[in-house]
């Protein structure tokens, strides 16, 4: 018999599990709806298969950078315990209370989404299309600012009560959504292969009134869509923005290392496995769509009618009920970053409270569910307050704080880079002792992250839809934020010396399981 310290929670999560999950981060859904309606209308002189292709090469080794410490480090709070232990304290925090804050701010961003591209596209297209009133004036109500508020916190509060009653039922809320999710996909993928160019107009004008040709061309001219020019590699990254905001976080599953089964090998294919399968499925999606409209097309019925593509994948559809299922089954892919966005802060305060950086409370796990219920009370309100910010104050856009992420995901690759050297043994312990001429694979990689970041972070202080450029209280709010860590950290570290606890001892060793 013996007796070691704990944190409470326990290893559910398994490898359908954790594929899921870093794939729902992604979200293939999202990816594509915001792909269609953006990257195709305003980045002209931009090829999209290029794109995908560009974005997917940066993210990979910040995909395997996390890949690998999960591995060597399967402990909650991610790069909180990688760069921590691996460079100092004060950059730990610096790094995750960065993603910390920003996923209290974005809580409100998929929470909308899920008014605007799930719930109120289902009812108020099977509305018009069925002739019912009220369902047409709920679609509608649904993407207004206070509609899209109360669906969203309606969400926020269901995700939070799941995440409390534990992750067994979670990874099995989350897997059976899923494969609805999935179904949405593949009905738009098998309707777009086999449907004619001419059937797909036909039925899209029948349903909505708006004509293809001149007279969308010419409406779209009016609502912004800008018109395309010769190949251009600056228009092409830029137009990758909005690909690099869902890619970049398929590492999600880093931040619950703790409960993840067989970390060791899990953690290290399923991170960059989630951001490939999404990039196959947004080539398709991209292709198919050529095939059945072209990309220019999709552009300007993105800029008339703001319409995501499974709404006009439904319209182009003759079929009352697959159009009606279709819809039904995306409701369930146009959220998929909040769960993690509201798990994965928990697991980061839970981490800080081990350490002694946050109160206590917020490190408490309940030990019949095994879930830190404080930690998550504290996101789900914090996501309610971001949900209301987003959906009434149109400086929030939805690329404004990734410059921040790339920010903290900048010190997360240095930390690869000199994870080998400052902790040897952990590394030469570790399943990712790898080297490629004598050189650690990990600070390669590492070194590759930070160039793929550099490129990113040149894109999203470029791109005019990111918020960023041109706008100085912006770049404050995004440099503001990451350096707001330091402050935290070192105002924790002189309350707990006042009494009589020096944290910088528990920094010397990997966190408790």
């Amino acid at each position: 018999m013996f007796e070691r310290q704990a944190t409470g929670l326990v290893r559910a999560a398994g490898t359908l599990d954790v594929l899921i999950y870093n794939i729902n981060f992604v979200s293939i859904g999202l990816m594509a709806v915001l792909v269609f309606l953006f990257s195709t209308a305003f980045y002209p002189g931009a090829n999209l298969y290029v794109m995908t292709l560009l974005i997917f090469a940066c993210v990979i080794p910040t995909s395997l950078v996390f890949a690998f410490f999960a591995a060597a480090m399967p402990r909650s709070g991610g790069d909180y315990v990688y760069v921590s232990r691996t460079l100092h304290p004060a950059l730990g925090m610096m790094s995750s209370w960065n993603n910390t804050a920003w996923w209290f701010m974005y809580g409100g961003v998929p929470s909308a989404f899920f008014a605007y591209y799930g719930v109120g596209p289902f009812f108020s297209v099977v509305g018009e299309r069925t002739g019912t009133d009220w369902m047409v004036r709920f679609g509608n109500w649904c993407v207004t600012p206070i509609g899209a508020f109360v669906v969203g916190t309606i969400l926020i509060a269901v995700l939070v009560a799941i995440f409390i009653l534990g992750l067994h039922l979670f990874f099995r809320v989350q897997n059976f959504l899923f494969v609805l999710g999935m179904i949405s996909i593949g009905i738009v993928i098998v309707t777009w292969l086999f449907q004619s160019t001419g059937a797909f107009e036909s039925n899209f004008t029948a349903h909505t009134g708006q004509a293809f040709g001149p007279a969308l061309d010419g409406a779209a001219k009016k609502a912004g869509y800008v018109e395309d020019g010769p190949f251009s590699l600056k228009w092409t990254l830029l137009a990758g923005t909005w690909v690099y905001i869902n890619l970049v976080f398929n590492q999600s599953s880093a931040y619950i290392g703790g409960e993840v089964r067989r970390a060791s090998r899990l953690q290290l294919w399923s991170m960059p496995a989630a951001a490939a399968v999404s990039t196959a499925f947004l080539l398709i999606l991209l292709a198919l769509g050529d095939k059945i409209a072209g990309l220019h097309t999709f552009g300007k019925l993105a800029a008339v009618t703001a319409l995501p593509f499974t709404a006009i994948a439904a319209q182009g559809m003759n079929s009352d009920a697959i159009a009606a299922l279709l819809l039904f089954c995306f409701i369930f892919f146009s959220y998929t970053w909040l769960p993690g966005q509201i798990l994965n802060a928990s697991r980061n305060f839970l981490a800080y409270a081990l350490d002694g950086l946050v109160p206590a409370k917020l490190g408490e796990v309940n030990p019949r569910f095994h879930t830190p219920i404080y930690s998550l009370l504290l996101v789900g309100a914090g996501s309610v307050g971001a949900l209301w910010l987003f959906t009434h104050w149109s400086a929030f856009a939805a690329l404004v704080g990734i410059f921040g992420f790339i920010l903290g995901f900048a010190i997360v690759s240095v930390a690869a880079i000199a994870f080998p050297y400052r902790l040897p043994e952990v590394f030469e312990s570790s399943p990712v002792r790898w080297r490629w001429g004598g050189v650690p694979v990990m600070s390669i990689v590492g070194a590759l992250s930070l160039v793929g970041l550099g490129i990113m972070a040149w894109a999203f202080w470029t791109d005019p839809s990111a918020g960023i450029e041109g706008k100085l209280s912006t770049k404050i709010l995004n440099f503001a934020i990451f350096g707001s860590g330091l402050v935290i950290y070192f105002v924790a570290k002189h309350v707990q010396r006042l009494r009589g606890v020096d944290v910088a001892r528990r920094f010397k060793e990997i966190p408790i399981e």
